[in-house]
């Protein structure tokens, strides 16, 4: 299963003074908005089902199932990568941004910034990670992510280039389209996660 996520705007690094949590959590906000649409059209994931472990005849619908399990802070998470499902996730991601291609290692805070689109990419592991966010919005119940941990990340890949065309009207330098394109394989088959095979 692969799809594609965007985002566009400013691109902070966390660090150790300033985690940005309200930042990613505005991310995770776009990417949710796309996720809901993903599991919308997508033509099995409504009808996918798990088997309960200590009773094999009792099968959960998946989507109420994570929104349950994942419930914390106010919000309920559906994770589209879980280990339920036994899956993980390869991840590709195109940065262009003002700067000319290439000067990856000059650009000290990339990895601060790839670490960014990755927490937003998952569901929050403490409330801080909200960012200040309280309660969800009428859109986001339940609110959905790519992600359970971002520990299920096999592979990553990083293209950069330069954005041509600004993404707001300050022309800031912190100014980035991404392109998130995301591979979800079951590192062993069940009946479960066929879906993504």
């Amino acid at each position: 299963m692969q799809l594609r996520l965007t985002y566009q705007g400013p691109l902070l690094g966390a660090n150790g003074k300033n985690t940005r949590a309200k930042h990613k959590h505005e991310i995770r906000k776009c990417f949710h908005r796309q996720l809901k649409r993903f599991w919308e059209i997508h033509p099995a994931l409504a009808k996918v089902s798990l088997q309960d472990g200590n009773n094999p005849a009792q099968y959960y619908m998946i989507l109420p199932y994570l929104s349950e399990k994942f419930s914390r802070y106010g919000y309920s998470f559906v994770p589209l990568v879980s280990a339920l499902f036994t899956v993980n996730c390869s991840i590709s991601v195109l940065l262009l941004r003002p700067d000319p291609p290439g000067q990856i290692i000059r650009s000290g805070d990339i990895d601060n910034r790839l670490k960014t689109v990755f927490d937003a990419l998952r569901v929050p592991q403490t409330k801080d990670e909200l960012g200040g966010y309280q309660a969800p919005d009428d859109d986001e119940h339940p609110m959905f992510c790519l992600l359970e941990d971002d520990k299920l990340i096999h592979h990553v890949s990083l293209e950069t280039d330069t954005l041509l065309e600004p993404v707001s009207q300050t022309g800031n330098d912190n100014d980035v389209r991404v392109i998130v394109k995301a591979d979800i394989q079951p590192y062993f088959l069940t009946r479960e996660n066929s879906v993504f095979g």
